[in-house]
């Protein structure tokens, strides 16, 4: 694959992230914005509540987009992902707020996050399917690890926008106008991006499934496999929102004084982190990618819990420290699995199976992250609940890869 090619198949990622991270970083304007002013705090909770009902639609966006790329094929998926995208985000800013529409502006709101978090559903999976089977073998890693690093690299760029936004604009020109700016540039990435994948390379296919019944039917035999990549990813998906997102949003709430710092902190690791995952994707072509996979989930496992304690701590240092003490192996992590996991299954069910097990165990186990880890505190009293958290799902993880290889399709084996 050229590297236009290879750009197209990635940046979708960067748009979808974000938009999910402008989303986050303004939820108190959105909130004031499409929210009955009655109750300033349920304004932001129903702000957070909408972020959450896209996030927990992804797999439902897999289940429904992910045979689009098995049966009429992978560009087609990519091209309907991205354009979702594309016209939500263009949508939101567009969206007049409730004193102007009333109560029908967060019904759109509302429906307008759906479509982003379905087609999110497609989009990650979708692209490292596109890649990793456009790429030349000896590069399968590299190319394939676009996909990881586009969407850290989106967030990195919400959190960025977000902040310019704040640095020139007075609170009320924010609140009034400012948040919607990076959603029109979001909207601007995304046309970008439709208009790049429209030369992308498609996917040789196997012969299609008669019609999407029998596809669906076809899809069954894949739950085993489907299951192997949910352990395999669980340990990553929970540690990653236990670091980046829920701890630093307890440590802040702790100490508002430094917030700023904790969040610019965890920008910059993240964009370290972009350089990581491309690193582990050159080492996944390297040879042996189920077993350096399999070390960097044991190391991960290892240093999770004296990382989440450093990041406790309070301090920029140790919060900075520890934060990369669990990044490091996750982002060389996110760099190799791309190239591999796909090879769990065969090229008619890969887009619909892979889109859908991955957008459910990132669903369900990194997304209730704050929730378990608030439970843990509240009910045992256990204060390194998400560090525990970690370390359940680091067990199904490792225990993935002691015979994952044997499960791959022999093109993926070392």
């Amino acid at each position: 694959m050229s590297g236009r090619g290879t750009l197209a198949g990635a940046i979708g990622n960067t748009v979808e992230w974000f938009d999910f991270a402008v989303y986050g970083y303004f939820a108190k304007e959105i909130g004031e914005a499409f929210f009955p002013a009655d109750v300033p705090s349920l304004q932001l909770l129903s702000a957070f509540a909408v972020f959450a009902v896209g996030y927990l639609m992804r797999p439902v966006g897999g289940l429904l987009l992910g045979p689009i790329g098995d049966l009429v094929g992978r560009r087609a998926l990519l091209l309907v992902s991205v354009a979702v995208m594309a016209a939500c985000s263009l949508g939101i800013a567009l969206l007049p707020p409730t004193s102007a529409w009333g109560p029908a502006s967060a019904v759109v709101l509302v429906l307008l996050r759906l479509l982003q978090g379905l087609s999110v559903g497609g989009e990650f999976t979708g692209s490292v399917v596109a890649l990793v089977e456009t790429a030349p073998r000896q590069r399968r890693g590299l190319t394939a690890s676009f996909a990881s690093a586009g969407a850290v690299l989106g967030f990195v760029g919400g959190s960025l926008a977000a902040a310019l936004v704040h640095l020139w604009l007075d609170p009320p020109a924010v609140q009034q106008w400012g948040w919607r700016v990076p959603f029109v540039v979001g909207a601007a990435l995304g046309i970008w991006a439709l208009s790049l994948r429209t030369h992308l390379e498609e996917t040789r296919l196997e012969a299609p499934s008669a019609g999407l019944a029998a596809h669906l039917a076809e899809l069954r035999a894949q739950l085993p496999a489907m299951l192997r990549l949910m352990a395999a990813v669980a340990l990553s998906a929970v540690s990653f929102y236990a670091a980046t997102v829920f701890a630093v949003q307890e440590v802040s709430a702790r100490l508002p004084a430094l917030a700023a710092s904790f969040n610019a902190i965890t920008t910059l690791n993240q964009a370290i982190g972009v350089g990581l995952i491309l690193l582990g994707g050159h080492l996944a072509d390297r040879g042996a990618a189920v077993a350096l996979a399999r070390r960097l989930n044991l190391v991960l496992a290892v240093g999770v819990l004296p990382g989440m304690l450093l990041i406790a701590a309070g301090t920029p240092l140790a919060f900075a420290v520890g934060q990369l003490i669990v990044l490091v192996p996750l982002m060389l992590y996110l760099g190799v699995y791309p190239s591999l996991l796909p090879g769990l299954f065969p090229a008619a069910q890969r887009c619909s199976a892979f889109s859908f097990s991955y957008s459910l165990v990132v669903a369900l186990v990194g997304g209730t992250v704050p929730l378990v880890a608030t439970w843990l505190e509240a009910s045992l009293g256990l204060t390194q609940g998400p560090a525990l958290y970690c370390l359940i799902w680091a067990v199904p993880t490792l225990l993935a890869y002691r015979q994952l290889e044997r499960h791959l399709l022999p093109d993926w084996r070392a």
